[in-house]
């Protein structure tokens, strides 16, 4: 994966044209057009346009506030539970109107699940944490298969096949994070989305998990809302860049500012903005 390069505290770069990633209709997963997404009367972020690729890691990187979660989660309709939300624009799944009023937003999130920042395991046992989705979906096969292959992808079971039983919540924070991803691989979905799932973890548990973001890629499509530049540039294929513009009438909007392969978004950005956030100039 790529690592971001070296970036002097007064250099600049020259300026080329304002580039996002295009991708053949057949490995696009989501469309957005135009998508702006309001609280009441607020408009917390105006007008973002990418499109996302199937079985890679999108990385959403920004200063707080610049509304990168609100944008993740509009990608499976967790907004919908925020009273006075509300999306304008397109959000287009397989061609398909996400917010459509023949779609149902429940199978919407079997389809997409999400990982949150913090860890939020069952107060079950790890087993009934992995099994919780399949019996609520009816699934008929066994279980105890189910929950080994699970934790398996998940590279968790080696360290928790002897204490199936026990409480999730005495796992360690690293480990309850994976257990929620295998949470949410248990029922196949075909995206997951992660806000920020390695800011409560220490270094090594954050490894462990950015391995399984780049395993599971080979079966997942991925999008990831990180603080962290050096892991965008790590584990992802395509970096979206979000900062906040005043209007004229002084209000405060998230924007996306760039997206772009992450190589090229860290090594040579279309937008000063981009390279005064990854530079450490503001942010």
């Amino acid at each position: 994966m790529t690592t971001p390069p070296g970036h002097g505290p007064g250099g600049t770069r020259p300026p080329r044209p304002a580039h996002s990633v295009t991708l053949p209709p057949s490995e696009t997963v989501f469309e957005v057009g135009g998508l702006s997404v309001f609280y009441g009367d607020h408009e917390a972020v105006r007008d973002v346009n990418m499109n996302i690729g199937a079985r890679q890691i999108t990385a959403m990187i920004g200063p707080s506030g610049c509304g990168k979660s609100t944008v993740l989660r509009c990608f499976n309709r967790m907004n919908d539970l925020l009273p006075g939300a509300r999306v304008a624009g397109k959000v287009r799944y397989h061609n398909e109107d996400l917010y459509g009023r023949e779609v149902d937003p429940i199978e919407v999130r079997r389809r997409i699940g999400m990982v949150f920042q913090k860890p939020n395991p069952f107060p079950k046992s790890i087993y009934d944490n992995i099994a919780y989705g399949p019996r609520v979906g009816g699934f008929k096969g066994n279980l105890d298969d189910l929950v080994e292959e699970t934790l398996t992808h998940a590279a968790l079971w080696d360290e928790v096949k002897h204490k199936l039983r026990t409480s999730a919540l005495a796992l360690s924070g690293g480990q309850q994070q994976r257990l929620c991803i295998a949470r949410t691989i248990a029922v196949e979905p075909e995206v997951i989305l992660m806000d920020e799932p390695c800011s409560s973890l220490d270094p090594i548990a954050t490894a462990k998990i950015e391995d399984l973001m780049e395993h599971l890629a080979q079966e997942f499509t991925i999008i990831v809302v990180t603080h962290n530049m050096q892991q965008a540039a790590r584990v992802s294929e395509q970096t979206a860049f979000f900062s906040s513009e005043v209007d004229g009438n002084g209000v405060r909007h998230g924007r996306l500012i760039e997206f772009d392969e992450t190589g090229t978004l860290f090594s040579n950005p279309s937008d000063q903005r981009t390279e005064d956030y990854i530079s450490g100039r503001f942010g």
